[in-house]
């Protein structure tokens, strides 16, 4: 972790910032250490025209916004696993990867049935009947689905944390942190994009069933246009936002072991690929084994409006709702940030964004 700011508006850069930097065109870019930029528009000009070389030449730093998160960890805090930022010493985390929330959409259309492997595996609801997805209908089956996946997703987590430490407690680890130590329980959600356009699709066009023999959806036409998620469209963006929202809510309800602090990530890191092969088709005209849209992402190529507007959806996401991380995998021709020496440095003002759009902020 590098950079940031001190709780008193002091930029903690020095010499050795630069250097770390530095390795990766001394010793070239790789999956690991994850270098990771505490990002504060009150960081030294020349920082962040290194930064920015840097990541023209690299594509190989991450940029945190550590003026949404010195307000919760202070300024003595990292970012550990992938994006989740915590106080050094005095947190940890219960990691506990991410629900397939496009996966959960198909359940609900299809009462709980696999729709690829037709085998009941969710609770048997009353499936979507109708030659036509309705909003309404599709949302209230969603919503009780989203129930019983936190709850089932909670308890699994439980179990999982348990009987680690009950096996493998890391001790090494934990005699490094103060004796009372704040825990967090991470959950994390996969495949938003692909539900904020599906439902996107249901409530804006008019998305028609496909099914197999026995009855099953098992495909989608969808007739008409829809707003999509990561062009700076508040119809689409509020289905993300509340998306997030309500399912953070609802993993909130219940127990978690050694009564950790519930969180969630927004956040695939190429599992994405992996989620979406063992989901189907979606109503958004995605089709079966397609991979998701990484972490928060728009799906590929539904950003259309610009880095601005698809930044913009992104940056409307309630961190008070995803506080273990929101991740956003950004890749931009290096002439859109400069060419030369001459390199573009201005702010996206996404605090601003956030307060217009989103009354939790980001």
């Amino acid at each position: 972790s590098i950079g940031g700011v001190s709780i008193d508006g002091v930029p903690m850069v020095t010499k050795t910032s630069f250097r770390y930097l530095h390795t990766l065109e001394n010793l070239g870019p790789a999956p690991e250490p994850n270098m990771t930029v505490l990002w504060s528009t009150k960081l030294p000009v020349n920082f962040k025209k290194f930064c920015a070389k840097t990541s023209i030449k690299t594509s190989a730093i991450q940029y945190e916004n550590d003026d949404l998160m010195r307000v919760t960890h202070g300024d003595d805090y990292a970012i550990a696993c992938c994006v989740s930022s915590m106080r050094i010493g005095k947190e940890m985390q219960f990691f506990g990867a991410r629900a397939n929330l496009a996966k959960c959409l198909l359940y609900a259309i299809n009462g709980g049935v696999d729709e690829r492997l037709k085998i009941q595996v969710g609770p048997k609801y009353r499936p979507v009947t109708g030659d036509y997805l309705d909003y309404d209908d599709v949302m209230a089956k969603y919503d009780d689905m989203m129930e019983w996946l936190a709850g089932l997703y909670v308890n699994t987590l439980n179990v999982i944390h348990y009987m680690h430490d009950k096996y493998s407690y890391e001790r090494v680890q934990m005699a490094l942190h103060d004796r009372d130590v704040k825990r967090y329980f991470a959950t994390g959600i996969a495949g938003l994009s692909v539900v904020a356009d599906s439902l996107s699709a249901i409530k804006y066009a008019k998305v028609k069933c496909i099914r197999d023999e026995d009855g099953i959806v098992t495909d989608y036409e969808v007739e008409g246009d829809f707003p999509k998620y990561g062009n700076n469209d508040e119809r689409v963006d509020k289905i993300a936002v509340d998306l997030v929202r309500t399912f953070m809510d609802k993993i909130r309800k219940h127990h978690t072991y050694r009564d950790g602090v519930p969180t969630m990530s927004i956040l695939t890191i190429t599992s994405n690929v992996v989620y979406g092969k063992k989901t189907g088709s979606t109503p958004d005209g995605r089709k079966i084994g397609v991979p998701l849209a990484p972490g928060a992402n728009p799906m590929h190529g539904r950003d259309t409006h610009g880095a601005s507007a698809s930044l913009s959806s992104v940056a409307k996401l309630p961190f008070r709702h995803a506080q273990d991380g929101i991740s956003n995998t950004f890749s931009i021709i290096p002439d859109a940030l400069g060419k030369d020496d001459k390199v573009f440095m201005g702010d996206l003002d996404i605090e601003s964004i956030a307060k217009e759009l989103n009354e939790d902020g980001v």
